[in-house]
């Protein structure tokens, strides 16, 4: 590995090394992935003499920025919502994944959504712990995983909890979260992906953001509400940023796996659950659906045998179903009127609190 390339390694499972020297794409990931920035000895491989190293499984991507008309030999290319343009190949090489991409700026956080995310998610199945599509708050060594399909309101529960409780709950993840044996949860420290609706449950969080941020933030708003909600493009921000002072843990005791619903109702609505089939086949299905985009680029370029995705479903099958074993289930209700942060704040803090009455010291 390069001095120059940047590494991350995820809790000693797996690692990314992105090796460029485009200023943009090193900002990009330095911002997204920096609280799991390392050196490169986790990754080197073991001496055999006590020394560092861990061999581990990685992800090794290779960008170079350029404004792309066709696709150079060898690669295949891909358009995202007019703006996002790359070229790109992929090969497993002993359970690690070579990526090499050229593209525009535009490309550079399409290329993390969509093919590097969804890797490290299969590797992370490899070596037995699920990357879930799930926000998370932790307080006293505990942590609540808030689990739906994308505008289940994630987000907004786990915003609203933190602003609203009398406990100090702090970020676990932005939008997924590690689940290894145990049950543990760890922390994946990505920005969050802020979209403009939050602020309106939320004014105070306007005050943490700079007036270049607020602008972008409201014109992506008016975009997405012009769209149908097709584009949602975000304003990435870390986690500290916008909750000051909360420490986030890097791993935690998970009190609660909680699927979220809307209903008819005028308060939320909390419910323990027995779970079965149901709930597994719906986590599995909401987990590969976040991975559509992936599915269909890996099926473009040859990069995914049969064999590899067949095996990667029954991983997080058997993940799922230990996950539901082991973590107690709820089912959340929310309202699916229009309300204000006033009224469904509070409620929501009350129930959550009541409910998971651990100390902060815990």
């Amino acid at each position: 590995m390069a001095e120059t390339d940047l590494f991350f390694s995820f809790h000693h499972i797996a690692a990314l090394v992105v090796d460029t020297s485009d200023p943009l794409a090193r900002e990009f990931f330095q911002a997204e992935y920096g609280p799991h920035l390392g050196t490169g000895r986790e990754y080197a491989p073991s001496t055999g003499n006590g020394s560092e190293g861990g061999d581990l499984p990685r992800i090794h991507l290779r960008f170079r920025r350029a404004e792309l008309f066709a696709a150079p030999a060898g690669y295949v290319d891909h358009v995202h919502k007019l703006a996002a343009r790359w070229a790109y190949r992929a090969v497993w090489h002993a359970g690690n994944l070579e990526l090499d991409c050229i593209g525009n700026r535009f490309s550079i956080p399409m290329i993390h959504h969509m093919l590097v995310h969804p890797s490290l998610r299969l590797l992370c199945a490899n070596r037995g712990v699920l990357l879930l599509h799930a926000g998370a708050v932790s307080c006293g060594g505990h942590s609540l995983l808030f689990t739906g399909q994308g505008g289940a309101g994630k987000t907004t529960t786990t915003a609203l909890l933190m602003a609203y409780s009398a406990k100090q709950w702090a970020p676990h993840a932005d939008d997924y979260t590690f689940l290894g044996p145990g049950p543990v949860s760890l922390a994946y420290l990505t920005r969050s992906h802020l979209y403009f609706d939050l602020l309106r449950w939320i004014p105070a969080l306007k005050h943490h953001l700079s007036r270049g941020e607020w602008i972008r933030l409201a014109i992506l708003g008016r975009v997405r509400s012009w769209s149908g909600d097709r584009i949602k493009w975000p304003v990435r921000l870390p986690l500290t940023r916008l909750w000051p002072g909360r420490t986030a843990r890097l791993q935690a005791n998970p009190a609660g796996l909680i699927f979220l619903r809307r209903g008819n109702i005028d308060r939320p609505l909390l419910e323990l659950q027995q779970p079965g089939e149901a709930e597994r086949d719906e986590l599995l299905k909401m987990n590969f659906y976040e991975a559509r985009h992936y599915l269909a680029l890996m099926a473009k370029c040859g990069g995914l045998d049969p064999d590899r995705l067949d095996n990667w479903r029954r991983k997080e099958m058997d993940l799922i179903d230990r996950a539901l074993q082991e973590i107690p289930v709820y089912r959340l209700t929310l309202p699916d009127r229009r309300i204000t942060a006033a009224e469904f704040g509070p409620h929501l803090a009350e129930i959550l609190d009541g409910r998971f009455a651990f100390s902060e010291e815990d």
